[in-house]
């Protein structure tokens, strides 16, 4: 009897102690407890969950949470309540389920809800349900997906403009190719006709603006399964992955063109971004994202030949006349490689002694197979593209300084060479070593070599060293001449005269051709002209085809002239002859 009695009060206060130690769990537990019968009401919590909640037990007992735990805007009806009931066999209850909660004093929290059911000693089923406070976790979880996603986008989106960048644009068409094997996906590549001078007339921030505006206005005319991506400074592109032919390209770029063209208020200017579009189409079953490019890229170029503010469609002509272009620029690369190229020289006159002073050096290209005749109008864009064009003017300074030198023997050493000098080879890192190693080989006067830059290359900050305009100073303060060719057709010409150190200018064609039959043109080469002489730096007018035009720019004060009126190009070997045969006295004018 003594031991069975022991061992019932062994037994007794075993159960005790567990009950005593499931006390302190429950009541010391930071989660909240509910005991609920099936349809919700509150039987029992533990004051975890009257603190979560804000809470009194006396006023939740005999309540479903539903009717005050759920934010304002997420509130279930009255019916919906009343219809509720647990069913223990729904599976989606036995994970853990994530709720948005309000706190009695109106707060919201992320709250995690467990549930599980059990049967009591009479039969009833009830439903066990833990709560936890999970605010602080979702909340970092949220951040750090919003981080990871605005990174994602930062990393494909440019910040100025929000559209695609050109990595976000190669995935994107590669994708769009490989799903659209027949041959529906177009490209249009898009290039903006004046943003250079936007920058420089208005400042960056109005280029910025401009390229806001252009990459929200071609967004806005696009479909949502079409992309614009910026893949450049005033580059954007544009992917169909839905267009049906060249036709259709055709009637969205024009469609962009003309909203593109609708001018813009930006701090109280009205700015413009017109553009020029080249636009291509797959072919059936070439999913080489580059090559599209390429020939989006060409078309674009035939568009900015063509005029600029116009669409140019890769269709078959423009396939033939790129794989012309394809070759000739392998066999000038070849010619530029091995040297073969041809110069000749075009002299330039005094007109008040009537004398020859000196030559300017010109490249052409004969076609190795068919004997043709390049002129460089037609293949410097081409190898300017290619980017040989340095490489092409350090061949022609080379030229220019041993005709120089061959001249000198043949006793008309007082005449003057000049060669043009391409943004290309005034960054040439070895350029004026060269030229200077050159000069001094041959024992040239280093004020008989002129070297021609066009006035429309961006020549930089003179206080930079390495900017075209600093090159330009150190060539003049080295002893050499230096003019600024084509004058009159840019749009900094005179600002140029202001800041660069030039030796002269040289008056373009188009304006002195067309001195004696268009007044404005006669009025500005005038100017021009006493512009130069009063501060005391050369001019040369091209382009001169008659006695008229010639007598005309003396008559404003203009004493050198180059032109078909003095002789055509002169091939190499011809120039002593033709020298001879002018008579031209051997003095340099100073």
């Amino acid at each position: 009897m003594r031991q069975r009695l022991a061992s019932v009060q062994d037994r007794t206060t075993a159960i005790l102690k567990d009950l005593e130690h499931y006390r302190l769990s429950v009541e010391n537990t930071s989660d909240g407890i509910l005991l609920q019968d099936l349809k919700g009401r509150i039987i029992w919590c533990n004051d975890a969950y009257c603190d979560i909640m804000r809470v009194e037990k006396s006023d939740i007992i005999g309540r479903n949470p539903m009717e005050f735990a759920f934010p304002d805007d997420e509130q279930p009806s009255q019916a919906e309540i009343d219809a509720f009931t647990y069913d223990p066999t729904d599976s989606r209850l036995k994970s853990l389920q994530l709720f948005r909660n309000k706190r009695s004093d109106g707060n919201l929290f992320w709250s995690q809800l467990s549930v599980a059911f059990r049967t009591g000693a009479g039969g009833e089923d009830y439903a066990v349900l833990v709560c936890r406070d999970v605010t602080q976790q979702v909340e970092r979880e949220i951040y750090l997906e919003d981080l990871t996603a605005r990174l994602e986008h930062e990393a494909t989106h440019g910040n100025l403009t929000g559209v695609p960048n050109r990595g976000a644009f190669l995935n994107f068409i590669k994708a769009a190719l490989r799903n659209n094997p027949d041959g529906t996906v177009g490209l249009l590549h898009v290039d903006l006709d004046n943003f250079k001078m936007i920058n420089d007339t208005h400042g960056h921030s109005a280029g910025d603006a401009v390229l806001r505006h252009t990459a929200q206005t071609i967004k806005s005319r696009l479909r949502k399964s079409d992309m614009v991506a910026r893949i450049g400074g005033d580059e954007f592109v544009v992917v169909c992955c839905d267009s049906a032919d060249l036709e259709y390209l055709g009637a969205v770029g024009q469609r962009l063109l003309g909203a593109l063209a609708n001018p813009f208020t930006w701090s109280d200017r009205s700015l413009i971004a017109e553009a020029s579009i080249g636009a291509a189409q797959c072919e059936a079953g070439n999913t080489d994202a580059e090559d599209l490019l390429i020939k989006a890229d060409f078309a674009l170029y035939e568009a900015k030949r063509s005029g600029r503010g116009c669409i140019e469609l890769y269709d078959a002509s423009l396939h033939d006349r790129h794989a012309h272009e394809t070759r000739l620029a392998s066999e000038l690369a070849e010619a530029i490689d091995t040297g073969t190229f041809d110069f000749s020289f075009q002299p330039v006159k005094n007109l008040w002694n009537d004398k020859v002073i000196g030559f300017e050096t010109l490249a052409r290209w004969i076609h190795p197979d068919t004997g043709r005749v390049y002129s460089p109008a037609e293949f410097l864009p081409i190898i300017e593209d290619i980017g040989l064009l340095g490489e092409l003017d350090m061949i022609s300074m080379m030229t220019a300084l041993e005709k120089k030198a061959s001249l000198a023997r043949s006793g008309f050493g007082d005449l003057r060479i000049s060669f043009n000098a391409s943004p290309e080879l005034l960054a040439h890192p070895d350029f004026i070593n060269r030229l200077i190693w050159a000069v001094e080989a041959s024992n040239l006067d280093r004020n008989h070599i002129t070297i021609e830059v066009l006035e429309t290359n961006n020549f930089g900050d003179t206080a930079e060293t390495s900017s075209q305009g600093a090159i330009i100073r150190d060539l003049k303060q080295a002893g050499f001449q230096v003019f600024l060719d084509d004058f009159g057709v840019g749009y900094a010409g005179l600002s140029h005269l202001a800041t660069l150190d030039l030796s002269g200018v040289k008056i373009d064609r188009s304006l002195v051709s067309c001195i004696l039959t268009d007044d404005v043109s006669f009025k500005i080469v005038r100017k021009a002209i006493e512009l130069c002489n009063d501060l005391s730096i050369a001019v040369i007018a091209e382009g001169v085809e008659d006695e008229t035009t010639a007598r005309t720019l003396q008559d404003m004060g203009c004493s050198l002239i180059q032109g078909y009126w003095i002789s055509r190009p002169i091939p190499s070997g011809d120039i002593v002859t033709w020298l001879t045969h002018e008579q031209v006295p051997h003095a340099a004018i100073s």
